[in-house]
C-alpha cells in the first residue's frame, strides 16, 4: 500500500480508460471474466509491461462478487452470481470497479474504469401460489361472470425471460381472460361461458398452465375446482292435484284422516318441506291438526260437535329456503254425524284480552267496571234436530248472568259492582241442557280476575306523628319513620313520600319514608316544628294522602344563665333588723325544663365574708344589723346556675351601698359647760360678730348632718341674731345701757334628717356698760382686762370666721363651676341616653333623643361610684328636702310602727334586676305631667321641655333615666325628673293648671363622666352620683 501511494505520488498518470465485461449469472466459481486493462496493454512499450501491477482501488457496490489477479490483470468470479438476488427486475445489472496499473521501471501508473455487466439466463419457471384451488358458484351465476382469477410469477429479472402466458383445459363452460395489473404482471381469469344448473351437474376441474417466453420455456400448472352450489328455484310438488276425505263424527282424538305428500328437487334448506292449512279457523283448528313434518291430518277434538260440518281448505306446502317457495293444493272434508251429540259451548272472552288454560277460561275485569260489563260472548250448537237440538243455558252463581243476543248466542255480563280489595277472583260455570231423552248437557268453567284500579289512595298508619330530636343534632339524623300502606296492587300500591311545600330544615326517604333532619337544631331558635307529609301512589292518576308530624326539640344544657345586667347595686338603710331585703338578682336561661331552672348564691370566695346572705330564689337579705360609720358599702360576687348536667355558671357584681339614717344628733363644741360666758363691751356696733356657735354631726355629709342653728330662748328682745347656717351670733341692733346687763341665750342645734335630732347649749353674754367719761381708780385695771378679753374673744372669733371664709369660698368656687357645666347642658336641652348610664371601658358621649322609638331603646343598667362623691348621694327636693334619704326613712318608719315583712315594697330599695336606683319614679303617658318630687309629703313640682309645645309632645322613655328641664319665661326655675318603668307606685299628678312654680333655683343634668363609668348629675348645691 505503502508503494501504490508512493507511486501515485512520483509519477506521471494515466486516467479515464473504461473496460466493458460481461458474466452470465450462475457462472462457476472462479470463471474467468476477462482483463481487466486488455486494450491499454497494447499501446504500453515492451519495457513497461515486464513489471506492470494491477490493484483494485476502493470498495464499491457488489465488488465481492469478483476478485483481481495482481500480475496478469485477470479478473475471475469470487462467489456464485445470482442476478435476481444482486439487482432484482432491473435491466440493467453491473459492477462497477476501479483498477490501478502501475509499472515502477517505465514509471508509469494508471487507473482503469471496469464495468461488469451480469447477463440474465432463464432460470426461473413461472409459478402458481398454489398448486390448485377450490371455487363454490351458485347455479343462478349470470353468464360472463368472473369465477376466479390466477397469477404465475416468473422471479426472472429481464423482460424476455419472464414474459408469462396461460392456457386453459376443459373450457367449453368456462373461458380464460388475460390482464395486466398496474406492474405489467399478466393475470388469468375464469369467465363462466354458459348458464349452471347443479340439478343437472354440480361440479367442473379447469386445468390452467402458464409458461415464460425464453428460448427454453419454462411452465407450470394450477389446478381450478368449480363447485355448483344450489339455489332455491325449485318449487315443492304434490304429489296430486286435490283431496277430497270423509271422517265419521266418532273417529277418536289421534285418528290420522289423511296423509298428504310433496317433493323438492332442491338440496338442503332449500328442499326441506314443511306442511300446513291455509286458511285455518280457530274453529276448525279445534277439531283437526296437520303434521308440518309428514303431512299427516288428525283429529285433535270431539268430532260429535260437528257431525255434519264440511270444511274447504288449502293445505301449503313450503321449502325453507332463504327465500321460500310454496305450493298449494286443495282440500275438502266432511264430518259425517253416526251418534246422538250433547250441546256444543264455544265461549269467546271479551273482557282484558282473557284466555284458555286446560281446565277453564279467564276473563280480566277492570274493578271500575260499571254494572252491565260484557264479559264474554258465548254461542251453543247442537247438531241434532227436535228436542235432542233444544238447548238452554244457566250460570252459576249470582255475580254474573247471561243475556241473550237473538240469533248469535249469549253475552255473559256482570251483574253486581265489583270491588277488587273485596273479591279478586270469580270462579262460575255457563251449563248448556238440550231436551233430548235422556238429556245431555255441556258445561264450561270460566274465571274473571278482577283488575285493580288505582281507586284506593294511600293511609298513613298515624293521622300524625309526635317525635322528637336532641338539640345540637349531626345533619342527617333520622328522627321517625313514617308509613302509609294502600290497598291496591303494583304500581297503585307502590308509594312515595314528600315534603310539602319548601323546607330546609327536613328531608324524607322517599321509599322508605324515614324523616331526617337537613341540619343541626338549635331549641332555643325553635322548639317544635311541624311538617305535612305527602304519600303518593304511582298509579294513574296518582292518589295522595297527608299526614302531620310534630317534632319537638329536646332541650340540651348549651345555654349558660344571662344576668340582666352584669353590675347589680342596691340601698340598704343601715340600722335596719338582720334580715332586711336588700334586693333580688335576676337572671334567665335560655334552656328549659332543669336546664333552665336557675338557683343563686354568692361565689366561694365572699362566702362568711359579707353581711348578707343570697338565697336561692336570688333574694339578698341582710344577715346582721349594719351600720354606715363602719363601712359605707360592700361589693361581691354571685353566681346563677342551672340544675342541668353538667350544670353551667354565670356570675356577676353586686354592689350594695349603705344609706345613712339619722342615728347621732349634734355634738356642740362650743359653747360647753367649762366656757359658756362671754363679755361683750357697749360700744360694739351693730352686725360685730358676738361669737360663733361651734358644732358637728358624725352622720353622712347632707341632710342628717347639715345643720342648722336657732335661738330658743332668752333673745326676746332681739339683741342679738344668730346666723342658722354657719351659727355667726351677731350684735343685731342698738341698745343703750346704764349699767351692764345679762342675757342668758339657749342655743338649739338642730340636723335636716327627715327625724331631726338637736342639741341644746346655753350661752350666758355680759354687755358691758362703758363709760368713757367717768375714771376712777380702778379705771385702767379694770380697762386692762375688760380689753384682754375683748382681744381674745375677738382673735378668736376672727380665726373662726377665717376658716369658714375658707371654707365657704372653697364652696363657692366648686358650686359655681359645677353652675357652669349645669348651664352648659341646660342650654343645649338635651336628654341623655340611657347608654350614658352604662358601664363602658371608653368614655361615652352624649346623644339627644328627639324621637320616641329611639328613647324606647334605652335599658336600665348598673354602674359604679366613686368614693369620693360618696358624700353626695343624696338627691334634694324642690324644699330642699332629701328625697333619697326620706323615703328610705318613711319606709323604716312603717316596718317600726306597722310591722312590714321584709318583703313589702316600701322597706326595700332594690332594682329588680334591672339595675336602677331605689327610688319609686314615674313613668310619662300621654297628657300627663313630669314629677320629681319622690316623698309623700313632698310637693309635685311640674316640668316640660321648652322643646315641645305640650306635654303630650314629650316622647315617653321606655327605660332607663331621663332628665327633663324648663326654661320657660313664666317658670325660669329649673326641675328634673328621674323615670324607672318598673316603678310599682307612681303618684298621679296634678293637672296643668295646678303646677306649681319651682320654689328652688336649681339645675339638674345628666352627662357622662370623665372616666366612662357613671352618669353625673349636678345640682346648684350638691353633686350626685344616681345609677
Amino acid at each position: 500500500m505503502l508503494l501504490v501511494t508512493f507511486l501515485i505520488s512520483c509519477v506521471f498518470a494515466v486516467h479515464g480508460t473504461k473496460t466493458t465485461l460481461h458474466v452470465a449469472e450462475e457462472s462457476d466459481l472462479n470463471s474467468l471474466i476477462g482483463h481487466a486493462g486488455n486494450n491499454v496493454l497494447q499501446s504500453l512499450p515492451e519495457s513497461a509491461r515486464s513489471d506492470l501491477v494491477y490493484s483494485m482501488i476502493g470498495t464499491g457496490e457488489h465488488t465481492n462478487l469478483v476478485k483481481l489477479n495482481k500480475q496478469n490483470g485477470n479478473l475471475y468470479t469470487a462467489e456464485l452470481i445470482d442476478r435476481e438476488s444482486t439487482c432484482g427486475n432491473r435491466e440493467l445489472c453491473s459492477i462497477n470497479l476501479k483498477v490501478a496499473l502501475y509499472s515502477s521501471k517505465a514509471s508509469y501508473f494508471e487507473i482503469l474504469d471496469v464495468e461488469i455487466l451480469i447477463d440474465d439466463i432463464n432460470d426461473h419457471a413461472p409459478s402458481f401460489a398454489l398448486d390448485s384451488i377450490n371455487v363454490n358458484v351458485p347455479e343462478s351465476t349470470p353468464v360472463g361472470t368472473i369465477i376466479t382469477s390466477v397469477t404465475a410469477i416468473d422471479r426472472d429479472s429481464t423482460q424476455k425471460h419472464r414474459n408469462v402466458t396461460y392456457d386453459a383445459q376443459n373450457t367449453e363452460m368456462f373461458g380464460l381472460q388475460v390482464t395486466q395489473t398496474k406492474d405489467n404482471v399478466p393475470v388469468a381469469s375464469l369467465i363462466l361461458l354458459q348458464p349452471l344448473d347443479r340439478e343437472s351437474r354440480e361440479a367442473y376441474s379447469v386445468l390452467v398452465s402458464a409458461a415464460d417466453g425464453g428460448q427454453k420455456s419454462e411452465s407450470s400448472d394450477i389446478n381450478i375446482d368449480i363447485t355448483v352450489t344450489d339455489v332455491n328455484d325449485n318449487y315443492p310438488q304434490f304429489g296430486q292435484p286435490s283431496y277430497n276425505i270423509s271422517v265419521q263424527e266418532n273417529a277418536t282424538i289421534g285418528t290420522i284422516v289423511l296423509t298428504v305428500t310433496a317433493s323438492d328437487e332442491d338440496v338442503r334448506d332449500n328442499g326441506r318441506v314443511t306442511y300446513g292449512i291455509s286458511g285455518e279457523t280457530t274453529f276448525f283448528s279445534l277439531f283437526f291438526m296437520i303434521d308440518k313434518y309428514t303431512g299427516d291430518i288428525l283429529v285433535k277434538g270431539d268430532l260429535t260437535r260437528i257431525s255434519g260440518e264440511h270444511f274447504e281448505l288449502e293445505i301449503v306446502c313450503e321449502d325453507h329456503g332463504e327465500q321460500p317457495l310454496s305450493s298449494k293444493v286443495n282440500l275438502t272434508l266432511s264430518v259425517l254425524d253416526v251418534v246422538n251429540n250433547p250441546p256444543m259451548i264455544d265461549v269467546n272472552i271479551l273482557s282484558g284480552g282473557g284466555g284458555r288454560t286446560s281446565d277453564n277460561l279467564t276473563a280480566l275485569v277492570p274493578e271500575s267496571s260499571e254494572t252491565g260489563t260484557v264479559v264474554a260472548f258465548m254461542s251453543v250448537t247442537d247438531r241434532d234436530i227436535d228436542d235432542n237440538g233444544n238447548v238452554s243455558c244457566s250460570v252459576s252463581g249470582r255475580e254474573f248472568e247471561l243475556q241473550d243476543v237473538p240469533s248469535s248466542g249469549y253475552i255473559i255480563v256482570s251483574r253486581l259492582p265489583l270491588d277488587r280489595e273485596t273479591t279478586d277472583k270469580y270462579d262460575f260455570t255457563v251449563t248448556c241442557i238440550d231436551a233430548g231423552a235422556p238429556p245431555l248437557s255441556s258445561t264450561v268453567s270460566i274465571t274473571v280476575l278482577v283488575q285493580d284500579v288505582n281507586d284506593n289512595a294511600p293511609v298513613f298508619s298515624k293521622k300524625s306523628y309526635f317525635a322528637s330530636i336532641v338539640e345540637n343534632n349531626e345533619p342527617g339524623k333520622q328522627i321517625v319513620s313514617l308509613l302509609a300502606s294502600d290497598k291496591d296492587l303494583d304500581n297503585n300500591s307502590r308509594i312515595r313520600y314528600y315534603i310539602q311545600g319548601k323546607n330546609l330544615d327536613f328531608a324524607i326517604d322517599s321509599r322508605s319514608g324515614a324523616l331526617k333532619a337537613k341540619r343541626s337544631f338549635d331549641r332555643e331558635h325553635a322548639s317544635e316544628y311541624e311538617v305535612t307529609i305527602v304519600a303518593t301512589d304511582s298509579g294513574f292518576p296518582p292518589l295522595t294522602a297527608t299526614t302531620t308530624v310534630f317534632v319537638s326539640v329536646i332541650d340540651v344544657n348549651d345555654n349558660a344563665p344571662s344576668f340582666k345586667v352584669s353590675h347589680f347595686q342596691f340601698f340598704v338603710l343601715e340600722n335596719m333588723p338582720a334580715g332586711m331585703k336588700v334586693g333580688q338578682l335576676s337572671a334567665t336561661d335560655k334552656d328549659v325544663g332543669v336546664n333552665g331552672n336557675l338557683l343563686f348564691s354568692v361565689t366561694e370566695g365572699y362566702k362568711n365574708t359579707i353581711p348578707f346572705i343570697v338565697f336561692q330564689d336570688g333574694s339578698i337579705k341582710t344577715s346582721e344589723t349594719l351600720d354606715r360609720e363602719e363601712k359605707d358599702r360592700y361589693v361581691f360576687q354571685v353566681k346563677a346556675y342551672d340544675l342541668g348536667s353538667p350544670t353551667i355558671v354565670s356570675t356577676a357584681d353586686v354592689t350594695v351601698r349603705l344609706v345613712d339614717d339619722n342615728d347621732n344628733a349634734p355634738v356642740i363644741n362650743y359653747p360647753n359647760k367649762e366656757n359658756e360666758t362671754i363679755v361683750v363691751f357697749s360700744e360694739k356696733t351693730v352686725g360685730s360678730t358676738v361669737a360663733v356657735i361651734q358644732a358637728n354631726d358624725a352622720d353622712d355629709s347632707g341632710p342628717n348632718s347639715d345643720l342648722e342653728f336657732s335661738i330658743v330662748s332668752g333673745n326676746e328682745q332681739k339683741v342679738f341674731i344668730l346666723d342658722n347656717t354657719f351659727g355667726t351670733l351677731r350684735i343685731n341692733k342698738e341698745r343703750e345701757i346704764q349699767a351692764d346687763e345679762t342675757f342668758s341665750l339657749r342655743i338649739l342645734v338642730s340636723d335636716k334628717g327627715y327625724h331631726k335630732k338637736t342639741a341644746e347649749t346655753k350661752l350666758n353674754i355680759i354687755l358691758k356698760y362703758v363709760d368713757d367719761t367717768r375714771q376712777s381708780d380702778g379705771g385702767p385695771r379694770n380697762a386692762m382686762v375688760t380689753t384682754s378679753v375683748v382681744a381674745i374673744t375677738v382673735v378668736a372669733a376672727a380665726a373662726i370666721t377665717t376658716i369658714l371664709c375658707i371654707f365657704r369660698r372653697n364652696a363657692q368656687k366648686k358650686k359655681k363651676e359645677k353652675q357652669n357645666r349645669a348651664q352648659h347642658i341646660k342650654q343645649s336641652q338635651q336628654v341623655v341616653p340611657i347608654e350614658s348610664l352604662i358601664y363602658k371601658p371608653v368614655a361615652t358621649k352624649q346623644v339627644t333623643f328627639t324621637e320616641e322609638k329611639e328613647l324606647k331603646k334605652a335599658d336600665m343598667t348598673s354602674s359604679t361610684t366613686d368614693h369620693e362623691d360618696l358624700d353626695n348621694m343624696e338627691l334634694y327636693n324642690s324644699t330642699g328636702t332629701s328625697m333619697f334619704t326620706n323615703s328610705l326613712i318613711e319606709c323604716k318608719t312603717k316596718m317600726l310602727m306597722d310591722d312590714c315583712s321584709d318583703d313589702s315594697d316600701c322597706g326595700t330599695n332594690y332594682d329588680s334586676g334591672k339595675g336602677g336606683s331605689y327610688l319609686d319614679v314615674y313613668k310619662l303617658s300621654d297628657k300627663s305631667w313630669v314629677s320629681h318630687g319622690m316623698a309623700s309629703n313632698s310637693p309635685s313640682t311640674h316640668c316640660e321641655r321648652a322643646k315641645y309645645p305640650t306635654v303630650a309632645d314629650i316622647p315617653v322613655p321606655t327605660s332607663g333615666i331621663a332628665v327633663y328641664t324648663k326654661t320657660t319665661e313664666s317658670t325660669p326655675d329649673v326641675a328634673a325628673s328621674l323615670f324607672h318603668l318598673n316603678s310599682k307606685k307612681c303618684p298621679s299628678p296634678g293637672p296643668p293648671e295646678d303646677r306649681q312654680q319651682c320654689q328652688r333655683k336649681h339645675v339638674w343634668v345628666v352627662r357622662p363622666r370623665d372616666d366612662g363609668n357613671d352618669a353625673l348629675v349636678e345640682h346648684q348645691k350638691d353633686i350626685c352620683y344616681v345609677k
